[in-house]
């Protein structure tokens, strides 16, 4: 039986023969000369193998992400593979190349959401279609149906930047069902550490249209790596693995990466999750208290968005006490809505002080 990837995959990708870099296709011997590298290069650190490819360590993390995923959802065998990515916005990026036809196909986001699944698209003129939340955050099902026929790829994050909700597990479902013969489904899970509960990976078995974007930039805090994961059926993996780079991961990200993925590196950031999920709750309860704040939205993730009764959503007003947060007046639906990020229990208690002082009358 063809696979849904197979009929919605370009023909140009389809007949891509993968690039095999010198590391890729491998070799034994004890003098290497088949990559045109330096054999010998000045040190500009703690390596002394600048000068050389990085070996293929990708094979090691993705590995060790699929074990670790596995663990996630109480130890179940999963049925997809794992690809390491330079970050969560290269596999956003790879999966709209291989998918989509410039000038020709269309992927469906429901905003507000993060902003990259649109530039992407725009980057190699794909259109996007926009399906706005329902006025709770939660998916509007019934509208986006319609545009599954006409559209390669569906967007979902979960749980939403910026809004900080996880999507109704069972709204997901619906959509896969519905998709099940004309659209990619992609839940971008970056944030899922925080509600490791909700994650959908246990359904690409099911449902080998599903793809789940991870990262181990937000959770395990390690953003200036740049690795993610890209969590799918072999289908969809056999064309997507087409695109990659040659070198995809740099050896020192991925010894970083293998390292945070072990057991004490796992531990590590577990105990980091918890601590900071304890900070979040406290500092949004205590935000959610302050006369002119009109609402804090519940939040699955390591921010929480806040919505002022003021005329802006002060995010000036902090950025001249020295804290920057993020302005989310740019959509609409998030006027007077600003996203801070959960650091340390001291600057958010510094953070708060700054609000307490604000001059509201």
């Amino acid at each position: 039986m063809t696979s849904l990837a197979t009929k919605l995959v370009p023909e140009v990708v389809k007949n891509l023969i993968p690039y095999q870099s010198a590391r890729r296709i491998g070799g034994k011997g004890h003098i290497w000369l088949n990559a045109n590298e330096l054999e010998q290069s000045e040190r500009y650190g703690e390596s002394e193998s600048y000068n050389r490819y990085p070996d293929f360590l990708p094979h090691v993390i993705e590995k060790a992400y699929l074990e670790y995923s596995k663990d996630a959802v109480g130890g179940e065998a999963l049925q997809c593979e794992s690809l390491a990515v330079r970050g969560a916005d290269e596999g956003i990026d790879l999966l709209i190349r291989t998918f989509c036809q410039p000038g020709h196909d269309q992927i469906i986001v429901c905003p507000p959401t993060y902003a990259m699944y649109e530039f992407c698209a725009d980057s190699i003129a794909v259109n996007t279609v926009k399906v706005p939340l329902a006025e709770d955050f939660s998916l509007n099902v019934a509208a986006i149906t319609p545009h599954l026929k006409d559209s390669k790829v569906l967007f979902l994050c979960s749980p939403n930047n910026p809004t900080g909700n996880v999507i109704p597990h069972e709204q997901i479902v619906a959509l896969l069902e519905a998709s099940k013969d004309s659209t990619l489904v992609v839940v971008d899970e970056a944030y899922i550490e925080f509600a490791p509960h909700t994650s959908v990976v246990n359904l690409i078995a099911e449902y080998p249209h599903l793809i789940v974007i991870r990262t181990l930039s937000k959770a395990f805090g390690l953003a200036s790596i740049r690795v993610g994961f890209l969590l799918a059926d072999k289908s969809v993996m056999d064309y997507v693995a087409r695109l990659i780079p040659p070198y995809p991961i740099a050896d020192p990200s991925a010894l970083v990466a293998k390292k945070a993925l072990q057991q004490e590196g796992l531990a590590a950031m577990r105990r980091q999750t918890d601590e900071l999920v304890s900070i979040r709750n406290w500092f949004a309860e205590e935000v959610a208290g302050l006369a002119f704040v009109e609402k804090v939205y519940p939040s699955s993730t390591n921010f929480v968005l806040v919505k002022f009764g003021t005329d802006d959503c002060l995010y000036q007003y902090l950025l001249q006490k020295g804290i920057v947060t993020r302005n989310q007046a740019h959509d609409p639906r998030l006027a007077r809505c600003v996203r801070i990020s959960i650091g340390t229990r001291a600057s958010m208690q510094e953070t708060l002080d700054a609000l307490k002082a604000y001059p509201f009358n």
